[in-house]
């Protein structure tokens, strides 16, 4: 008998993609208040926008990293593909210097990863 595909395994638990999501926001909140304190709205704006730009991505690839069909380093290499879709725009538009705006999104997806790694495996 195979066991139910939206089971971990490992853990017995089913995924729970929606806590992750729900993370990654809190995350996008601390990384604009801790590393863009003057310009915290724009960073919140062009976060959030990521995260609802690669939401279904975030969604697939968290299901399938929780339930062992992607490793941590795949999981990393998908997000890190999504470099482009984070244009924070906002953040440029509000007078950031490009490079400030690459290492928000940098952090950014660092977070991503850590934040999957902490709560789906």
């Amino acid at each position: 008998m195979r066991p139910h595909p939206l089971i971990n395994p490992v853990s017995g638990l089913m995924p729970d993609v929606d806590a992750f999501l729900d993370a990654l926001r809190d995350e996008v909140t601390d990384l604009a208040r801790t590393h863009l304190q003057e310009m915290q709205e724009a960073a919140l704006e062009d976060g959030e926008a990521f995260l609802n730009q690669t939401q279904d991505d975030l969604k697939r690839w968290g299901r399938l990293l929780e339930q062992g069909e992607l490793s941590r380093e795949e999981f990393e290499s998908l997000v890190r593909g999504q470099k482009d879709v984070a244009e924070m725009e906002a953040l440029k538009q509000a007078g950031l210097a490009a490079v400030r705006a690459e290492q928000f999104r940098d952090a950014l997806i660092d977070r991503i990863v850590g934040t999957a790694s902490r709560i789906l495996l």
